[in-house]
């Protein structure tokens, strides 16, 4: 080889190693686990995503989501030829337990991992299992490259301020509920307790005695007036001949949101 393709090679080389370094530089810390952080899991951990949180002064913290052992669940592989409308919810996914860990960077060490319970734990003896998706659709999931199917690689910690509190470090997971509507729930840091938690949500709905929940229909799949406040009207149909405003905003005291629901009878039922 001439001495004058050896240094073209190399110049190649030294190129595409520079555009790999930038290229490297400018990802976000999701999807990007840290062999430390590795390390203070279990060793059957799997580790979904990861996100830095530059929202609390002066304390260097991270959230990481993984899983205890999942299982792996392909829609082509294991269910072929099945039409499941929670699909767009679902999409392929992780099924196990799920877990969402704060960590202290700076002392390499956990500060608290909260069970993600899903809504139907109400109802039968479940394991704690929930489904995280890796590729899903765009319907619910932020999916930053969806493909022609409208489909992709979603990004789960999609931090936000959801609390209006000034800082962005909650997300929102999904539930399959119906064919078209799903269950949501908002996790994240909360500066106040400085913890990774499961907010909880209380809908205060006519003389009905207030319940508290950590899973709501539709709400947090919105987008708020602004941070904190949510106010909108909708119908959830199949068979429920009703229309529901919801009148949510978050209380910082009690660090958690408030829906004022109001429902009242569908056009069909007048």
């Amino acid at each position: 080889m001439s001495a004058r393709r050896t240094f073209e090679n190399a110049g190649r080389t030294v190129a595409r190693y520079a555009t790999a370094c930038l290229l490297l530089a400018g990802l976000k810390a999701q999807n990007r686990p840290s062999p430390a952080v590795q390390d203070l899991l279990p060793l059957d951990a799997k580790i979904i995503e990861t996100a830095d949180l530059r929202a609390a002064p002066g304390k260097s913290r991270q959230l990481v989501l993984w899983m205890q052992n999942p299982e792996k669940i392909l829609r082509k592989t294991d269910h072929p030829g099945d039409v499941y409308c929670g699909d767009p919810v679902y999409g392929d996914h992780w099924f196990g337990p799920a877990r969402l860990s704060l960590v202290d960077v700076s002392k390499h060490a956990l500060v608290n991992t909260i069970e993600i319970r899903d809504f139907f734990e109400h109802f039968d003896d479940d394991e704690h299992t929930f489904p995280i998706p890796f590729f899903v659709s765009n319907q619910f999931y932020r999916v930053p490259s969806p493909n022609a199917e409208k489909e992709g690689t979603p990004r789960i910690l999609n931090l936000s301020d959801l609390t209006g509190e000034g800082y962005a470090a909650q997300f929102v997971l999904f539930e399959h509920e119906v064919c078209g509507t799903a269950l949501t729930s908002v996790l994240g840091y909360s500066r106040v307790y400085d913890i990774a938690v499961q907010y909880h949500v209380e809908v205060l709905s006519g003389k009905d005695t207030p319940s508290l929940d950590t899973w709501v229909p539709t709400i947090f799949g919105r987008k708020p007036v602004r941070p904190g406040y949510w106010d909108f009207t909708w119908e959830p149909g199949r068979g429920a001949n009703v229309t529901i405003h919801d009148d949510v905003s978050f209380d910082r005291v009690r660090q958690l949101f408030v829906d004022k629901q109001e429902i009242k009878p569908g056009r069909a039922a007048k």
